[in-house]
């Protein structure tokens, strides 16, 4: 079962590099500033997906969660999905790539919006390129 519970903003280590403007635009249209509701955030948490952290690593909903850390939010709505099949080597990466360039919170994202194009050939190209590579 899956468990959802707050935890402080800045508490998630993020698995991004970089926001697509697009759609962080597109998410802002919706997205209610003065009350923010999202839908719970996934994390990977625990020793089963990552033995030796403690603060749990955020998978998905990142442009939602730079969202609320705009409007101000103290704390992130999230659901721990360690027991669902995850890459979670492809996670690892992330987290490595993200703390390498000193990526460690919602709040990093400052700075790291970018257009879409640049999001696919940044991001979503290079995790494709690495998914294949743990595939083999």
């Amino acid at each position: 079962m899956t468990r959802t519970f707050r935890v402080p903003i800045e508490t998630p280590q993020p698995t991004q590099l970089w926001l697509s403007g697009r759609k962080l635009h597109a998410a802002s249209a919706w997205f209610d500033f003065d009350e923010p509701r999202y839908d719970p955030l996934p994390v990977l948490r625990g020793a089963t997906a990552f033995p030796d952290r403690d603060e749990p690593v955020l998978i998905d909903g990142h442009t939602r969660a730079f969202l609320a850390h705009l409007a101000g939010a103290d704390e992130l709505l999230i659901r721990d999905v360690s027991d669902e099949d995850h890459p979670l080597g492809l996670y690892a990466d992330c987290v490595a790539w993200c703390e390498r360039k000193e990526v460690t919170s919602v709040a990093d994202f400052a700075g790291r919006v970018v257009n879409h194009e640049t999001h696919q050939r940044r991001w979503v190209d290079r995790c494709h390129r690495v998914a294949s590579v743990l595939d083999e």
